[in-house]
């Protein structure tokens, strides 16, 4: 069995306010964005690249604008869509829910009715809302909302804090994306970390994309930026050092196309922390490839391979674990 923790779907009726907008078929993301055509259609690829269950949920820009009743709206419509899907294929699909998270009133309300009335299993929070990062006190109530309700949830970069000041010429060198995706994640887990919000919430859990960003790599200097500070600094009133809470997190795969970065996650992270994720539509090419090719040559063990691609991900997901499962020894 296999389940994908990252991959995203476009309705077509979010497309054209975005294209009503002026954001255009690119969505934010650099690239052409695929409208969602029929569940029919990508069962049938799933199939073809041996996913049995995807877990669905928007990419950028989300329903992240400053009208907060079209977020709302936006929102609402998102999460019909996705409820509709899972509806009609429980056996294929799960989705992560959007949320409005530039209204308190709207944020909270459309928790409520996505997880209640929906039955949608999780959600998808960007790492900004409208350049204001997730780490900002502002959200702190809506966390504690989801960490006492044990929602999993799944964190994906937006247009990064900052973006607009970078040189007109990045964006044709794909910069925004490939660079500036990463490091919005980085910069807003770190701060979630320093700030104390793991710390204070420590029943909320996060599946970070592209192999957690930076996080991997960085979170040594991140535990050294502590132990280097005077005792009385304000990063002392942690407990525990940064690696601490970020190895509680959960790492998607999506960003594993060569052995580095694939061992430098399992090696921080741990083999229970990390989660088959290909980032899709957006690696329908080489991408995929050599992502497949990596894990199957990486070296994982039978048991190390099935956490990877399904047992890790039904922790998180109780509906993952009455299904139907390859047979056991």
């Amino acid at each position: 069995m296999r389940v994908d923790m990252h991959v995203h779907f476009y309705p077509k009726a979010y497309m054209d306010e975005l294209m009503k907008m002026g954001i255009g078929e690119e969505a934010g993301v650099g690239v052409k964005v695929p409208v969602w055509s029929t569940i029919e259609e990508r069962v049938a690829e799933m199939d073809r690249t041996g996913v049995d269950v995807e877990v669905i949920g928007l990419s950028a820009p989300n329903v992240y604008f400053p009208d907060a009743g079209l977020s709302r709206a936006l929102a609402q419509m998102t999460n019909d869509f996705a409820a509709d899907i899972c509806r009609k294929r429980p056996d294929r699909f799960l989705a992560l829910a959007s949320i409005p998270l530039n209204n308190m009133d709207y944020a909270m309300a459309e928790l409520d009715r996505a997880t209640d009335k929906l039955g949608l299993h999780g959600l998808l929070l960007g790492t900004n809302i409208n350049q204001i990062a997730l780490s900002d006190d502002r959200f702190l109530p809506f966390l504690e909302e989801v960490a006492k309700r044990r929602i999993p949830v799944v964190i994906h970069p937006m247009k990064a804090i900052g973006q607009d000041a970078m040189p007109a010429e990045d964006a044709a060198l794909v910069i925004p994306t490939n660079v500036g995706f990463v490091f919005d994640t980085t910069r807003t887990l770190a701060e979630m970390t320093l700030k104390g919000t793991f710390e204070r919430l420590p029943d909320l859990t996060l599946v970070l994309p592209h192999s957690g960003g930076a996080i991997p790599f960085l979170c040594g200097r991140l535990d050294l930026a502590v132990l280097s500070r005077p005792e009385g600094h304000r990063l002392h009133k942690l407990p525990h050092l940064p690696s601490y809470y970020l190895k509680r997190q959960y790492y998607d795969l999506a960003h594993a196309y060569t052995k580095g970065p694939l061992a430098c996650t399992i090696d921080f992270a741990g083999i229970d922390h990390v989660m088959y994720g290909t980032d899709w539509p957006y690696t329908n090419d080489i991408r995929w490839t050599t992502l497949e090719n990596n894990l199957a040559t990486y070296g994982f063990t039978a048991e190390e391979l099935e956490k990877v691609n399904w047992r890790n991900a039904a922790m998180l997901f109780p509906s993952l674990r009455p299904r139907r499962l390859p047979t056991e020894p």
